[in-house]
């Protein structure tokens, strides 16, 4: 039985869930191009045997431990320039999810980040992404189909940077997925609205609250050097803007890495 459904209004509202496939972005995508499937409509899988992430990573998950899962979208054809502004209404959609999760459970706040320009930090590690994929047709925006990894349950990790709410709470039993799930559906529902709605300053100003590292000096590095820098943000085109000892400069995706202490 797929207890997957949110009470919202679309986001989550309808889904399908797959004890199996190989990735829900491709799986979505597919049938968003096959069938008239409804805006919000989700895919989510127990486990993905070749998940996507950015740069063509892979997501390696355990079975059934996390929350893997793929939304469909149709934003507004004219905002088609606004694209990472949809970016950066998904990441706050994100952490929004998880905060009102972590203050209805567990009574207070925990320290949700936002890491340029597509991961979901948990007190200054990483536990889940975002993979959101664009269709453009003659011109126009089609659809969007928003893919989601969420670290939950899972307490091992390949990466020891890795972390899930399971493992930084301690917690003795598992989380439920479904409840996540709904928490999830109705922030990125919010937030989706007021991208829909060109609320671009009030996005904009959040996100920046929830940016990772942002105006404090660490060290990056860029066309193999390293170099201290501070975030100032992220611009319009999603670019990163760093502040350097005596200028600042823009990183696009591949440009820059942020470098952590060993």
């Amino acid at each position: 039985m797929n207890n997957y459904q949110a009470n919202t209004r679309f986001v989550g509202k309808k889904s399908k869930y797959l004890d199996i496939c190989p990735s829900t972005n491709s799986l979505a995508l597919s049938d968003a191009l096959n069938a008239d499937i409804e805006e919000g409509f989700a895919w989510i899988a127990g486990h993905q045997t070749a998940g996507r992430g950015q740069r063509g990573n892979t997501w390696n998950a355990e079975p059934n431990q996390n929350l893997t899962l793929s939304y469909l979208l149709r934003p507004p054809h004219h905002l088609l320039e606004k694209q990472f502004f949809l970016s950066k209404a998904i990441a706050i959609g994100i952490l929004s999810g998880l905060e009102a999760w972590s203050r209805t459970t567990q009574g207070e706040n925990f320290n949700f980040e936002i890491k340029w320009p597509n991961d979901i930090y948990l007190d200054g590690v990483k536990m889940g992404g975002i993979l959101i994929e664009n269709n453009i047709q003659a011109g126009k925006w089609s659809f969007s189909i928003i893919g989601i990894g969420l670290n939950i349950n899972q307490t091992t990790f390949e990466n020891i940077r890795g972390t899930s709410l399971r493992s930084y709470l301690d917690l003795p039993q598992a989380i439920s997925l479904t409840e996540i799930y709904k928490y999830l559906s109705e922030g990125i529902e919010e937030a989706y609205v007021q991208f829909s709605s060109e609320a671009f300053n009030r996005i904009d100003e959040i996100y920046h609250e929830k940016l990772f590292r942002r105006s404090q000096w660490a060290l990056y590095e860029a066309a193999n050097e390293k170099f201290e820098g501070k975030i100032i943000g992220v611009n319009e085109k999603g670019l990163l803007e760093i502040e350097k000892e005596f200028t600042v400069e823009s990183y696009d995706l591949k440009e820059i890495s942020f470098i952590f202490p060993s």
